[in-house]
């Protein structure tokens, strides 16, 4: 069913958004901002290297094989469909209304809590960059609170002024924190001495066990590359820019995620010593001589969460766009800006679901990075149910239409699929401490809430709930 692209008689698009307008960079900004590879930077080589060793780097390296896998899946749909509702609309071509809810349900919740995690991350390295030039009125709970409701307020001003705006500054926002990074990761590494690490590239102490469970982590890492899928219907050319962003996004972000980690366990003299690391980045300024820089790094970490923000909002916007205009959620959320030509009903409704969480946790004592994880984590769990369902339609989908490459898309799908209920399982068993323990099943909560109205609007409105997924395009 083609739906998105209908046009009114005054040949402008019947639904109000800027079609056709974003350039296939733009559309790759909006991934890479979902994925915000400086902000992993800033913390997950550490938590690799205590579980994998010298083998931290690798473990990112299986990470990436198997998010290709589950991109491969997602490239399948998005070369012959494009709408605001990203996985939503690619999981109805197989599984249906039902399976289509469900999909998009979960990476509602999925960007949903990553961009109030991300949000609690902005505000605490904005506090931590204005610290260091003397203004620390925003370390305390209160201050904290007021930079989160403040960057939120930022985040949602430019994503209702232009799509474009917002993927450019994202972009620019996330360059600039790579950028630092590097900066201060080169001099550290060949300050090491440890260029050619033999350590690292034989993996040496590193044991199976560790490697594996570092994947877990790794996989996180990478939450969200397939954001691009959200601008199908505003992408100049959706069925190239989108499959490349998707690919391009899972390939860049794991190549800087193998450097940095190598280049951390390098500077650092090992992995052991990294794995002790409360603040890497910081550490490795110092070590470095570059100590001065660390305003410019906390800025920039800054930057990237509130990318993070500003592309979840997206995301999570365009998704309830697109329901609304099917009639599986309140019309009104189906309104787009007359002016800017952007899905604002929908982001001024979601924004306040993006700040509350983070305010409720960080209010409640709890520091800002661990409540960046805490919440995020909920996210995650949304985004691997998207990224399985999807990869077990993929398959079902070609056999459908007869195209090429069937046993291929089999095979990366179930590989996808097994690696993110690895992911989940890992999440439950062993149990982890609080709060953990109970995160999986805040998820479920909430993922039940949805499937629970879906099935009330299925007895109540069948003809209403069978169009879930379908607004969208398909290539003729």
């Amino acid at each position: 069913m083609s739906t998105a692209g209908k046009q009114t008689a005054a040949g402008a698009p019947a639904d109000g958004l800027a079609h056709r307008s974003v350039s296939t960079f733009e559309v790759g900004a909006q991934s890479v901002a979902n994925v915000a590879p400086s902000a992993v930077i800033a913390f997950a080589p550490a938590s690799m290297a205590a579980s994998a060793g010298n083998g931290a780097w690798f473990s990112f390296f299986l990470a990436m094989a198997a998010v290709l896998a589950i991109a491969y899946c997602i490239c399948v749909f998005a070369r012959r469909r494009a709408g605001v509702g990203s996985l939503y609309a690619f999981s109805r071509l197989s599984l249906g209304a039902p399976g289509s809810f469900v999909t998009g349900w979960a990476l509602l919740i999925g960007a949903v809590c990553i961009g109030s995690g991300s949000l609690a991350g902005a505000g605490y390295y904005t506090a931590r960059a204005l610290d260091q030039i003397g203004i620390g009125i925003f370390t305390g709970i209160t201050g904290q609170i007021l930079l989160d409701v403040l960057l939120a307020a930022v985040a949602m001003r430019l994503t209702i002024a232009s799509v474009r705006t917002a993927a450019r500054v994202a972009s620019v926002l996330e360059v600039v924190s790579i950028v630092l990074i590097v900066v201060v990761l080169l001099p550290a590494f060949f300050k090491s001495g440890n260029i050619i690490d033999t350590d690292q590239l034989s993996l040496s102490g590193s044991t199976l066990d560790g490697i594996v469970f570092a994947v877990v982590l790794g996989v996180l890492g990478f939450v969200g590359f397939e954001g691009a899928a959200s601008l199908g219907a505003e992408a100049t050319d959706p069925y190239k820019a989108i499959p490349r962003s998707v690919m391009g996004s899972a390939i860049l972000a794991g190549v800087l995620y193998m450097f940095a980690t190598y280049a951390q366990v390098a500077g650092f003299g090992g992995a052991d010593a990294l794995g002790r690391s409360s603040d890497p980045m910081d550490e490795l300024a110092e070590m470095s001589g570059l100590g001065f820089l660390k305003f410019f790094l906390h800025a920039g970490f800054a930057a990237s969460f509130v990318a993070v923000v500003m592309a979840c909002i997206t995301v999570a916007a365009r998704l309830l766009f697109g329901m609304a205009k099917e009639g599986v959620m309140p019309a009104r959320l189906g309104v787009a800006h007359p002016r800017h030509r952007t899905p604002s009903a929908a982001i001024w409704t979601i924004t306040p679901f993006v700040v509350v969480p983070a305010v409720l946790v960080v209010g409640a004592g709890t520091a800002p990075l661990n409540a960046t994880s805490y919440i995020d984590t909920i996210g995650v769990f949304g985004y691997m149910l998207s990224y399985t369902l999807v990869c077990l339609a993929a398959p079902l989908f070609v056999r459908r239409i007869g195209a090429r490459g069937l046993l291929l898309t089999w095979g990366l799908g179930l590989i996808g699929a097994a690696a993110m209920v690895y992911v989940f399982y890992r999440n439950l068993w062993p149990v982890p401490e609080w709060p953990l323990n109970v995160l999986p099943y805040v998820f479920v909560g909430a993922l039940v809430v949805g499937v629970v109205g879906f099935a009330v609007l299925r007895v109540r409105r069948p003809e209403i709930a069978q169009r879930a997924g379908t607004f969208a395009d398909d290539l003729d």
